[in-house]
């Protein structure tokens, strides 16, 4: 940062940034620089390094202070973002996971817009799957579509996606809606709302979302601004022996109920169809993973949900019978843990 950006970074709240890292060597770089090189001045890059062993602690070290950086043994994501949270020193808070990257104009545009409406808690913006080539290498992120005016300092300002933003507690009891990688909160709204629930080892950001949004308004802004790798080095596409997404609906649903906070209501067939669906997706990815019995236990759910769906009992007596010839199920694999 050289001298006329100090100068101007003091004017501007502090925006505390939070990387977990484990074991992302081979891409956090990317992810750090795309923080480092944003517009806005005024910002701290907090990472979490939460029991790396391919070499991630020591590429960040060549960051020096750079970066503040946290070190523990391996507890998952959701400890980590708590230890960034203890830590951070901002009057706005964002993530960013550390495979992922952030486009030019992200923070100073998020910012622009909580400054602007003060009555907004958080604000999120739209985001583009990143996907490796056919080779497995991604193409450099400068030479992708840009999909980003925010790098023009006289571009208007984004506007909203109206069906993503405002009191989104219903829309949340159906879909995540946000990435964690696109948010920014007030620090006094992570406040009231408490931590990441670290029993929830899937879905502790769906969960955090959703007591956001007892709280205030959320905005998605109508612009792209990160970019999500996809990539099979993480756990994302192994799937979990806990209907995490389940769990977090139905904690929802038992401290809240149907209504929001704006008074609009879920109609009770609703959840029931969208309980009934979260069962079957988790039973029919186990029934072609190898987990008969699990499969049984989400069929039965769905069923119990919405007793008509033709294809869960159908699959509910496929299930049944591979078990029968099943002696066991394999072993819960580490993807639960982290």
């Amino acid at each position: 940062m050289d001298d006329s950006d100090g100068e101007q970074g003091l004017a501007l709240p502090l925006v505390s940034v939070i990387m977990p890292a484990y074991n992302t060597a081979r891409y956090i770089r990317e992810a750090i620089d795309s923080v480092l090189d944003q517009d806005y001045p005024n910002k701290e890059l907090i990472v979490i390094d939460d029991g790396s062993t391919d070499g991630t602690l020591e590429l960040l070290a060549s960051y020096g202070d750079r970066i503040r950086l946290i070190t523990q043994r391996n507890q998952g994501s959701a400890v980590a973002r708590n230890a960034g949270l203890a830590a951070a020193q901002g009057e706005y808070i964002a993530f960013l996971d550390s495979d992922d990257i952030w486009l030019p104009g992200k923070l100073r545009l998020q910012v622009d817009h909580l400054r602007r409406h003060p009555d907004i808690g958080m604000v999120y913006t739209r985001w583009a799957v990143w996907k490796p080539e056919a080779n497995g290498a991604f193409p450099p992120a400068a030479q992708l579509p840009s999909e980003d005016s925010g790098r023009n300092e006289d571009a208007p300002a984004p506007g909203l996606v109206p069906e993503r933003s405002g009191w989104l507690y219903n829309r949340l009891l159906f879909s995540s809606l946000l990435h964690t990688i696109t948010v920014m909160a007030r620090r006094e709204l992570i406040d009231r709302i408490g931590s990441f629930d670290p029993e929830l080892k899937r879905g502790q950001d769906y969960d955090f979302w959703i007591r956001a949004s007892r709280l205030t308004e959320i905005h998605q802004l109508d612009r792209v601004l990160a970019r999500y790798r996809v990539h099979g080095d993480g756990c994302v596409k192994k799937w979990p022996h806990v209907n995490y997404e389940k769990l977090v609906v139905q904690k929802a649903l038992q401290r809240w109920g149907l209504e929001g906070p704006d008074g609009a209501r879920t109609p009770s067939s609703a959840l029931r169809r969208r309980l009934a669906e979260t069962c079957f997706s988790f039973g029919y990815h186990h029934y072609w993973e190898g987990s008969p019995r699990l499969a049984v236990r989400a069929f039965g759910e769905a069923i119990a949900h919405r007793p008509w769906h033709p294809n869960s009992w159908r699959y509910l007596f496929k299930s049944l019978a591979r078990a029968a010839v099943r002696p066991s199920e394999p072993a819960p694999r580490s993807a639960d843990a982290r």
